[in-house]
């Protein structure tokens, strides 16, 4: 008898134990990164700007992965603002992710 699909259990990859502790505590990214209107703006971007800017600063030649906002939104206000935007790649974009958490935090502090 044949088996309905995703019946079988995966031997390799992804599962539920694999997750961590780390991803389920994540808060979830704004909205406008999850449209069909940011992923077309964001290749768009990329194309016209296909190597990652930190790394072309110290002579690497690596390709964007990523557009990335200079000034975090929530700091800046403007997700749309393409003159905030700039391409990273994978590498770039998680050091820069971990400056941002820092200076929204200080934002944040500030305004309360």
């Amino acid at each position: 008898m044949p088996l309905k699909p995703g019946s079988r259990k995966r031997l390799y990859g992804y599962n539920n134990k694999t997750k961590g502790k780390r991803m389920e505590n994540r808060p979830r990214s704004i909205d406008e990164y999850h449209t069909a209107r940011w992923t077309r703006e964001s290749r768009r971007f990329r194309e016209s700007n296909p190597f990652c800017i930190r790394c072309k600063a110290k002579g690497l030649l690596v390709p964007a992965q990523v557009t990335d906002h200079i000034i975090p939104v929530e700091v800046h206000g403007n997700f749309w603002d393409r003159s905030n935007w700039q391409a990273l790649c994978t590498t770039c974009n998680i050091a820069k992710g971990n400056e941002d958490k820092k200076l929204i935090k200080r934002f944040k502090e500030k305004r309360l």
